[in-house]
């Protein structure tokens, strides 16, 4: 694997448009996301209502702040999504697809988990990737 690189959200940045913009500007076009560190807030995540498969999604809002507890996945071009994805998250506004699974706790020690699908940085977010494209 690669050199690992860190992009920092900052205060009431959307995360997935800073990591979306920061891999554009690289130019890489396949990431892993190991994981990132520090809080967000507003959050929504996604998790099947179903049992079809696909499957529908639903959303669970987390309104208020909330710990980054575990945050990993992938960032590929559209093109290369799976086409199940593709049907779930049909959105063709970004040439990026930022696929991301996530746990956050909130007051009360409450844990929350699943895609996530909007968010922004409460304090402060670093988030690190490792491009799976970029010569050695």
């Amino acid at each position: 694997m690669g050199r690992l690189y860190e992009v920092t959200v900052e205060k009431d940045e959307n995360v997935k448009e800073k990591i979306t913009q920061y891999i554009l500007e690289q130019g890489w076009e396949d990431v892993y996301i190991s994981g990132a560190v520090g809080s967000v807030r507003n959050v929504k995540l996604t998790n099947p209502v179903s049992a079809e498969f696909p499957p529908r999604v639903g959303t669970t809002e987390c309104a208020g702040p909330c710990e980054v507890v575990a945050f990993t996945g992938e960032v590929m071009k559209r093109e290369r999504m799976d086409p199940v994805l593709e049907k779930i998250y049909p959105d063709k506004t970004c040439p990026l697809f930022v696929h991301v699974h996530a746990s956050v706790g909130v007051a009360g020690s409450h844990m929350y988990g699943g895609g996530f699908h909007d968010g922004y940085a409460f304090r402060k977010l670093r988030v690190f990737l490792q491009p799976l494209d970029e010569q050695e």
